[in-house]
């Protein structure tokens, strides 16, 4: 998946300027220049999949895990797979997007998997409400149908590893050679931004770059 052109940018910001009017009531962009910081927040979205991956595939060395977490590496890096010079710019665009998606959903999903079954998260940062906010610019129903998707993926690996007890094994040794692991690798992408995401629910605001 390559990095977004000038040109793309460009194409992004006049797709986000179409897409504004439908995103979910939760979401507020800033007056004068909210749909470009939107769309800086969406390629850094985009841009920050390969390194996530990297951290997941370092794990895997360190931890000495192979079988079903490490084909859900595998399918994260399929998704960035598309042939180039295939596509318009204009659909390149919103393929980076739908591709990014798909593979910060699945990793989200096998950081949760790791953190609550053996508390070894890869990726000390929550990726929710960033994931929430490309889900509402992709729009529904297909962000729901990418959802199910990654849902189907995570409940194999989840009967595969509650199958594996020399998994759980590793994992758990891995987790205490660990202690307290106090690097943050990835800033949340949430955090010190340009725009504000309010969930009227829980009454609270989050500044996205």
């Amino acid at each position: 998946m390559a990095p977004l052109s000038a040109q793309s940018s460009d194409f992004l910001v006049a797709y986000l300027n179409e897409r504004v009017q439908h995103l979910h009531a939760s979401i507020r962009l800033r007056e004068g220049d909210g749909t470009t910081a939107l769309a800086s927040f969406i390629e850094r979205y985009v841009e920050l999949v390969p390194d996530l991956i990297t951290a997941f595939e370092d794990f895997l060395s360190s931890a000495g895990v192979s079988g079903a977490i490490a084909q859900q590496i595998v399918t994260a890096k399929e998704f960035l797979d598309v042939p180039e010079g295939i596509m318009s710019v204009e659909e390149s665009l919103e393929a980076n997007m739908y591709q990014a998606y798909l593979a910060h959903r699945l990793l989200e999903e096998l950081n949760d998997v790791l953190s609550a079954n053996y508390n070894c998260p890869v990726i000390p940062v929550n990726m929710t409400r960033s994931n929430l906010i490309v889900h509402h610019i992709i729009g529904e129903p297909f962000a729901n149908q990418i959802d199910g998707a990654i849902q189907l993926l995570n409940d194999k690996l989840l009967a595969f590893i509650a199958k594996d007890k020399a998994l759980s094994v590793k994992l758990f040794e891995y987790s205490s050679a660990l202690g307290k692991d106090p690097t943050e690798r990835f800033p949340c992408l949430t955090e010190s931004s340009n725009i504000r995401l309010l969930f009227k629910s829980q009454n609270s605001r989050v500044r996205l770059h």
